[in-house]
């Protein structure tokens, strides 16, 4: 062999080396996950369930997948077996709404450690339409999974709702009681997303942010703020019921937890339209992609104060909305609000300790 050959023999043999070495090397990025919420629109009134959800499952069989997606909506027995004959290869399914009509569901690529389903205490409002829904058994719920990912070294909770559609006051007495799960679940992070049916402005996505000590994460990847003609409910879908544009579909996460590190969004998109003139659903899909931090971060004292003056402030708008309810069903949410605006001026109790591990 010349020693012209032995040299390039050599060169290829040390590049070939040195992308292998690339290749097998660790991803220095921290280590992230994706969660997709969707409101599949199911109900038994709803037109194309079957060929809408084809296409919906469609779309999350494409890449990039999330690890996980949250559904709400799928309300009938058919629905449910056409998403998990679908999706079952590529996800972990829990079903709860196959064993209750609450219409969510949850998928994981990754390890589901537990779950566990809860019915709002307080369901209706007494109207026409929850009494529809009371002859067919119909209720509100979340949905808890504690599930794990491949290379991240803690576990999450990933709550998955649907408040209810029509009622303020229920939906406050709605938030009450995650807020008392999470009081009893601090372990472990929390990302809880679904179908609000509450606007940007309004009291119900205050108190539960205040409340929950959670972090809007679409709105933190819009960098803090909203832009003019966001919605998800919007005016222009024709499978929409209402003539203006509204935003009820969310993805809230609390840092709160045992673990010394933080979530953060690296992305947030509104997606899953469909075609103008063939929607998916008559909400849009929102997306967000977090990384898990290796450094837990840190509040000022005086950002923590000010988010006090603030609850007090939407705990009182809140109490008086309850106090105006004639049902006595109403009476107990009252009551323990007020000693969760006590706990939070006297800062002591287990709502201020947890209150206070915002970060």
């Amino acid at each position: 062999m010349t020693i012209a050959k032995i040299l390039a023999f050599g060169a290829l043999f040390f590049s070939i080396q040195g992308k292998a070495e690339m290749y097998w090397q660790a991803d220095p990025r921290p280590p992230r996950f994706c969660l997709q919420n969707f409101n599949a629109y199911g109900p038994i009134y709803a037109s194309k369930v079957e060929e809408r959800t084809e296409r919906m499952t469609g779309l999350l069989q494409g890449i990039p997948k999330c690890e996980v997606v949250h559904l709400q909506e799928v309300w009938n027995d058919s629905h449910i077996d056409q998403i998990e004959k679908s999706l079952s290869r590529q996800y972990s399914i829990s079903s709860p709404n196959r064993e209750a009509k609450i219409g969510v569901m949850s998928l994981f690529m990754g390890d589901i450690k537990g779950r566990q389903t809860v019915d709002f205490t307080i369901n209706n409002e007494g109207g026409v339409l929850d009494t529809v829904r009371g002859a067919f058994n119909v209720k509100k719920a979340y949905h808890v999974v504690r599930a794990g990912f491949y290379e991240i070294a803690e576990d999450f909770f990933f709550m998955n709702t649907h408040l209810h559609p029509t009622s303020q006051a229920v939906r406050l007495t709605q938030v009450l009681d995650l807020l008392q799960w999470r009081l009893k679940n601090q372990t472990e992070k929390l990302i809880l997303s679904g179908d609000f049916n509450a606007d940007l402005d309004s009291v119900e996505r205050k108190f539960l942010m205040l409340a929950l000590g959670t972090r809007d994460a679409m709105e933190e990847s819009l960098g803090g703020v909203y832009p003019q003609g966001y919605c998800t409910y919007c005016a222009g879908n024709p499978l929409g019921w209402m003539l203006s544009d509204h935003t009820f579909d969310y993805i809230f996460f609390s840092n709160v937890g045992k673990s010394e590190t933080s979530l953060k969004v690296l992305e947030g998109q509104v997606n899953m339209r469909g075609t103008p003139r063939k929607p998916l659903s008559d909400h849009y899909g929102v997306r967000v992609e977090f990384s898990v931090d290796s450094e837990k971060s840190t509040l000022g004292s005086d950002v923590l104060e000010a988010r006090r003056l603030q609850a007090l402030e939407v705990f009182a708008v809140v109490g008086h909305i309850l106090k105006q309810q004639k049902e006595a069903e109403f009476q107990p949410y009252f009551g323990l609000l007020q000693d969760l605006a006590q706990q939070l001026k006297k800062r002591s109790g287990t709502f201020n300790a947890y209150f206070e591990k915002f970060h």
